[in-house]
């Protein structure tokens, strides 16, 4: 009995390795939680090997500002693990910096030894003005603003030049964005938005003479309700932009060497989902809506018949993104957690688009066969039953099914001159209105430009609007996006070179 009970659980243990094994192998990669350590040292004179008290301790990235104690000490506890500069910084003093490495759990000391300001040589010829804009501690700025100093030279034979470095304070690097300029004032734009960023000048004479002004630091704004994203080429890339309406600012969000593509925004949380081929195939990434990090969610691409990567949604109310892979059909939760299929396309077909009625009840798909032409649309519930044909398989390519803002209709695109090339090309690509109760169906781009197409159609978060995207049908000029009352009235351009806009 003994020995049975004990092979018995020799088995048990092995076979429960083995299943973890087995089942470690087959989930996602978790979430590491936050990774801390700690950073502490003293501060003292170089020559005396006294405590210098009141020193000003910064990091880069930032983390905070706080000052030496009376023995020159000073700890900065949980920051996360990675590679940090540290700044001392005291009047009198010339400024230092030193690197270190943060580990988990681990305190880093880092001690400075400051050596007193030459006054000779520092008072004689270059001095900075108090005033400076934006002045310590701004917040609350646009992402296009001016720069401005000032600074005067003792003798007046001497001409000052200056060295401008702007950085964010998630960099450890300074930045010079500009050198040997002559005026006291300089325009900086496309800065991230909610992001604080630390400036400094270097004004020198023709002696050769260098005085630093003050490090300073200032914060945009995040980025305004009224704002809406899209995809814009740069070089051969494609990257995410933001635009503002209330001051027809545009902003780079990404800022890679592949293609990012399709910003959708989930309202409730503020997070962009978009997709990237940073790993060759699509897969589908999340990033807060100002920009900045990040996070990969899909281990499974966002790919299939003629599918560019925009066959996703937000389901909101679960935090969950719906997107499809070949002929199945996905909800995923936004940590890459939880994958679920929905169901599966008809025979031969693939999903290519879809997006969800504002109640979430709802799900609205084009299907694709091998050719680009062989495309329908279908209606469907949330679980994926209820299945049914809202636009068959008419000639001409069809694409881009959403819904309205109350969920009573669609709005799609087909191009009417029933074009049927295998590279899909459209000559006459335009705007429907399907009513969902009585399946009527209108134009709404009787008024485009001849030769053109509209492509990509969604509604304002009010449902006064729809932006879209307009191109000529031959691709000899960008795409640009463009706004259009709900009849299809009053066509205006908003942005050139940009395409796929989705409002926030």
């Amino acid at each position: 009995m003994n020995k049975t009970s004990k092979h018995t659980k020799v088995i048990i243990f092995l076979a429960s390795v083995f299943f973890l094994a087995t089942f470690n192998s087959c989930t996602e990669d978790a979430f590491d939680p936050d990774i801390k350590g700690t950073i502490e040292g003293f501060v003292m004179d170089e020559e005396t090997d006294t405590p210098l008290r009141n020193v000003t301790i910064q990091t880069k990235p930032a983390t905070e500002v706080i000052l030496t104690d009376s023995s020159g000490y000073y700890k900065i506890s949980m920051i996360d693990t990675g590679r940090y500069n540290i700044t001392a910084d005291k009047s009198d003093y010339n400024l230092k910096s030193l690197g270190i490495q943060v580990k988990e759990n681990h305190t880093s000391t880092v001690n400075f030894l400051l050596k007193k300001k030459d006054q000779t040589s520092e008072s004689s010829e270059i001095t900075f003005s108090k005033k400076y804009t934006p002045s310590k501690g701004s917040n609350n700025l646009t992402t296009r603003l001016t720069l401005k100093w000032s600074a005067y030279a003792e003798s007046e034979d001497h001409s000052i030049a200056y060295d401008v470095l702007l950085y964010p304070s998630t960099s450890i690097q300074e930045q010079v964005i500009a050198e040997d300029i002559k005026d006291t004032s300089l325009k900086v734009q496309n800065l991230r938005y909610n992001q604080v960023y630390y400036w400094q000048v270097i004004a020198k004479n023709e002696d050769g003479d260098t005085t630093l002004s003050k490090l300073l630091n200032f914060k945009t704004k995040s980025i305004p309700d009224n704002s809406f994203f899209f995809v814009k080429k740069i070089g051969g890339n494609y990257e995410l932009m933001a635009y503002d309406l209330d001051s027809s600012m545009v902003n780079q969000l990404t800022y890679n060497n592949h293609r990012d593509w399709a910003p959708k925004i989930n309202k409730r949380n503020g997070e962009i989902a978009f997709v990237s081929d940073s790993l060759v195939k699509p897969y589908l990434f999340i990033m807060d809506k100002n920009g900045g990090q990040s996070s990969r969610v899909t281990r499974v691409a966002v790919d299939g018949y003629h599918n560019e990567g925009n066959a996703f949604a937000w389901a909101e109310d679960e935090g969950r993104l719906i997107f499809s892979h070949y002929q199945h059909l996905y909800s995923i939760k936004s940590d890459g957690t939880g994958l679920q299929t929905i169901t599966t396309a008809p025979s031969d077909r693939h999903f290519r688009e879809v997006d969800l009625s504002p109640d979430y009840s709802k799900i609205v798909v084009l299907t694709i066969g091998e050719k680009i032409y062989e495309s329908e649309i279908y209606l469907m519930d949330r679980d994926g039953s209820n299945q049914e044909v809202l636009v068959e398989n008419l000639k001409g390519v069809i694409e881009a099914p959403t819904f309205s803002i109350d969920g009573k209709s669609i709005l799609f695109t087909h191009d009417v001159s029933e074009n049927e090339s295998l590279d899909g090309r459209m000559l006459n690509n335009q705007i429907f209105k399907m009513d969902l109760e009585t399946g009527e169906t209108t134009s709404l781009s009787e008024n485009k430009p001849g030769g053109t197409n509209d492509l990509t159609p969604r509604y304002s978060p009010t449902g006064n609007k729809i932006i879209f995207t307009n191109v000529v049908n031959n691709n000899s000029k960008p795409k640009e996006i463009w706004t259009m009352d709900i009849d299809g009235s009053n066509r205006e351009q908003l942005v050139e070179n940009a395409e796929l806009p989705f409002w926030n």
